[in-house]
């Protein structure tokens, strides 16, 4: 690996930037749309972050190295040195380029994010990952100003067609009406259930009631209660107490890992049980054996990319698993693994048309079909932004705590019959 060490300048625990892999994309799968001057460019010229002498395209990921979620985001990094890893083993981004990963700590906070990029834009040539909806928010109109492009480690469906980014993973919408048919499906009475929702007060929360609203059209109800907290409350008694008040039986939670234990105490305090819906970033290993572990075991569903993380006839687990060595693999390994492919196949594709500059990054993504992520992830439609379709199905997880990471897949790319490709 290379270290690039910097610093950002600010009155904060600044700018981490950290490794350097050596990486390649022979093994991305993608298809392309077959535009005329795909391929006609010549060898690439230098722009920033590509050294055609030194033979490097680096990327830059703004990721929450410190703060609540630093562990998990942590994670993410590891998932795409796994796919670096393995496509460095087989020659380099045709066959020539070696990646250099620079990140730096966004801290979750969106002016940071704001100031970690402005620091590292001229020395890498794309972002592999921005964390935060916030975070991508603010950098979208600074994106579009540099004719950037960046992947998103976020959801939002609103930002699916925004040609400054390369989104790869099913919204937090389709994730809801996934997993409201799935419960439907094996319990058909809950078709005349209590919906009702949990969530933030921001932009999660709204695409959570707008998948969960959508979810209940197809059954013939309605949502009955939406209660909202911001995301640093520690006491959802009062939320809890209305959503039990109200009857619901089926609740979708937007909710990070910080959450979940607020949230659980809220339920046991109340013995309320109903079926909650939760996105994977809600669950911790940390929760093992404690009695957060038995509520999620006994009420909670969790949805999010991935498979059976022990199913090594998979491609993406088995290179993971190869990779990570000891260490358990989680969902977080998985999110930042699909990132990486979804990049080298972007950048692949650049290298081909001999352009490696905003500019031409964002003409190659409009030249590539669809991308297919090894089993790990729906089918991504690309093509021009206003015809992109994120990936349209889920993986559905019951907390097991027999397994090290406290998930078992029991539905696999689970797609519901009735779905929104606005989504």
């Amino acid at each position: 690996m290379r270290h690039r060490p910097r610093g950002l300048g600010l009155p904060i625990p600044a700018l981490i930037l950290s490794t350097a892999l050596a990486v390649t994309a022979c093994g991305a799968q993608s298809t392309t749309g077959g535009s005329d001057d795909s391929g006609s460019g010549g060898a690439p010229a230098a722009v920033p972050g590509f050294d055609p002498d030194a033979g490097t395209i680096a990327v830059g990921n703004l990721v929450a190295l410190s703060g609540p979620i630093s562990a998990t985001a942590r994670e993410q990094l590891l998932g795409q040195q796994a796919w670096f890893d393995e496509v460095n083993a087989n020659g380099g981004i045709a066959g020539e380029y070696e990646i250099e990963l620079v990140t730096a700590d966004n801290q979750y906070d969106a002016q940071v994010t704001v100031q970690a990029y402005q620091q590292i834009k001229d020395e890498v040539v794309m972002l592999s990952g921005i964390l935060g909806t916030p975070s991508v928010k603010a950098l979208v109109p600074i994106l579009n100003r540099d004719e950037a492009v960046a992947v998103p480690s976020n959801q939002a469906a609103e930002l699916r067609d925004e040609p400054a980014l390369l989104p790869v993973f099913p919204s937090y919408q389709t994730n809801v009406v996934n997993a409201v048919a799935y419960l439907n499906e094996q319990d058909p009475s809950l078709k005349d259930a209590v919906y009702c929702e949990l969530g933030y007060d921001s932009e999660w929360g709204d695409a959570v009631e707008e998948g969960l609203t959508f979810a209940t059209e197809q059954l013939g109800t309605t949502v009955t209660s939406v209660q909202r907290y911001a995301p640093l409350d520690t006491a959802l008694t009062a939320q809890m107490q209305e959503l039990k008040q109200a009857g619901c039986e089926v609740v979708a939670f937007s909710g990070a890992v910080n959450n979940t234990p607020a949230m659980v105490a809220a339920a046991t305090q109340l013995d309320f049980k109903p079926q909650w819906i939760a996105e994977f970033i809600a669950n911790s290993t940390a929760f093992a054996g404690t009695p957060i572990a038995q509520y999620l075991q006994e009420n909670v569903l969790f949805t999010g990319p991935g498979a059976d993380l022990s199913d090594e006839s998979i491609e993406g687990i088995r290179i993971l698993k190869e990779s990570l060595g000891d260490t358990d693999l989680t969902l977080q390994h998985v999110y930042g693994y699909i990132q990486a492919v979804a990049v080298t196949t972007l950048l692949e594709q650049a290298v081909e048309d001999g352009d490696l500059s905003g500019p031409g990054l964002r003409q190659a993504l409009t030249e590539m079909d669809k991308i297919d992520f090894q089993g790990l992830n729906g089918d991504l439609t690309l093509g021009q932004p206003e015809d992109r379709v994120l990936p349209q199905s889920t993986t559905i997880y019951s907390y097991d705590p027999a397994t090290p990471y406290g998930l078992s897949a029991v539905a696999v790319q689970y797609q519901a019959e009735e779905t929104d490709p606005l989504f």
